[in-house]
């Protein structure tokens, strides 16, 4: 058995941690925050901001309700 390799998404959000990102959840809502941790899962940003100005301090989202990930920073 050889060594498994990881999922390119796996790598790319390793790499993005603790940084800006905007999220895309169902095709139709979008959220800013920092990327604070993932798993199969899950993904969990923090001082998170909608599409329309509202603020929260965490945001949890299914990694299946995700259609793309964009690093700001």
């Amino acid at each position: 058995m050889g060594e498994e390799k990881p999922f390119l998404a796996d790598e790319i959000l390793k790499d993005w941690l603790n940084r800006k990102v905007v999220v895309s959840i169902n095709g139709d809502q979008l959220f800013s925050g920092v990327l604070k941790n993932f798993d199969d899962e899950v993904i969990i940003l923090e001082n998170v901001t909608d599409f329309t100005g509202n603020k929260g301090k965490a945001l949890l989202v299914k990694i299946d309700e995700v259609h793309w990930i964009m690093l700001l920073e």
